[in-house]
C-alpha cells in the first residue's frame, strides 16, 4: 500500500531565518535523509518551491479561477511530500518519523501528515 506523507513548516518562522543559520538546517536535513531513504520504503521525495511560488486554482462561475499564493493561508505551509511503500499505516509513520522533519526544526513548525492513497 501507499502513503503520501506531507512535510509542513511554519514559513513565515523559516524566513527569519539567518542565511548561515538555515543552511545549518539543511545540512542537518540532508545527512538525516540517509537513515530515511535507506529503508528502500521512500519511492518518491520532493521539496516544494516557495509558497510565493504557488498558485491555486478554484472554481468560479463554472470556469477555473486562479489566484497567487497557496490554496491555504496557514502557519503551516506544504514545503515537501514524500510516498512510501508500506503494509500498514503504522509501518508508513515509523519509516515517516525517520525523516528530519519529525526529529528537528520544532521552532520552525517542522511536522509531517501521513495519508493512505486510495
Amino acid at each position: 500500500m501507499k502513503f503520501l506523507c506531507l512535510g509542513y513548516l511554519n514559513m513565515d518562522a523559516f524566513d527569519r531565518v539567518l542565511p548561515a543559520e538555515k543552511e545549518e538546517v539543511m545540512k542537518a536535513c540532508f545527512a538525516q535523509c540517509e537513515p530515511f531513504r535507506a529503508t528502500g520504503k521512500v519511492l518518491e521525495e520532493q521539496a516544494l518551491h516557495h509558497i510565493d511560488q504557488a498558485k491555486s486554482i478554484r472554481p468560479k462561475n463554472g470556469k477555473p479561477s486562479v489566484t497567487d499564493g497557496p490554496f491555504t493561508e496557514t502557519k503551516e505551509q506544504l514545503g515537501s511530500f514524500f510516498i512510501v511503500e508500506a503494509d500498514t499505516i503504522e509501518e508508513a509513520v515509523e519509516v515517516a518519523s525517520l525523516h528530519p522533519a519529525a526529529l528537528f526544526g520544532e521552532q520552525y513548525g517542522f511536522g509531517i501528515e501521513v495519508r493512505p492513497i486510495q
